[in-house]
């Protein structure tokens, strides 16, 4: 039995490895699909596209949103995400004391900033079964642990 949850934690860690590897290269947005999976979510959706820019600005009943642009260059994209980093932190009080989560984020050349919840529905994060597998192969190497 000893055995046999070994190699299940070890199977487990494997497959964690391999998802983080292949979900943490650069992304860029395809903002048709964030548009059709912001809408479905019931969020207005605005896009346009100038100087080699594209932009999606999204909002929702309750207050979420989610502005995003993919910039002609990475050299533009950093410019514009280190002039974000610097007035981060008045913009985050000022929508904390709306009681609303914010963040941002850059990846290659795209840029993005809103509500936690629009962010992570524009982006389309995966739901709880990649925090549960991490939760079962912590909990295998604590029992692991625990059983020498």
């Amino acid at each position: 039995m000893k055995r046999i949850t070994k190699i299940l934690a070890v199977c487990m860690l494997v497959v964690m490895v391999a998802m983080t590897f292949a979900s943490c290269g650069i992304f860029s947005l395809n903002f048709e699909k964030v548009e059709a999976r912001l809408e479905k979510k019931g969020y207005e959706v605005f896009t346009r596209e100038r100087d080699g820019r594209q932009d999606l600005v999204a909002w929702g009943d309750d207050e979420n949103f989610i502005n995003a642009s993919t910039f002609a260059t990475n050299d533009e994209a950093k410019e514009y995400y280190s002039d974000l980093k610097n007035d981060w932190e008045d913009l985050s009080e000022e929508y904390k004391e709306k009681g609303l989560k914010v963040t941002y984020g850059k990846s290659g050349k795209t840029l993005y900033f809103g509500t936690v919840d629009a962010v992570k529905t524009a982006l389309g994060f995966p739901s709880s079964l990649f925090v549960f597998s991490i939760y079962i192969s912590l909990r295998c190497f604590y029992f692991l642990k625990t059983k020498r």
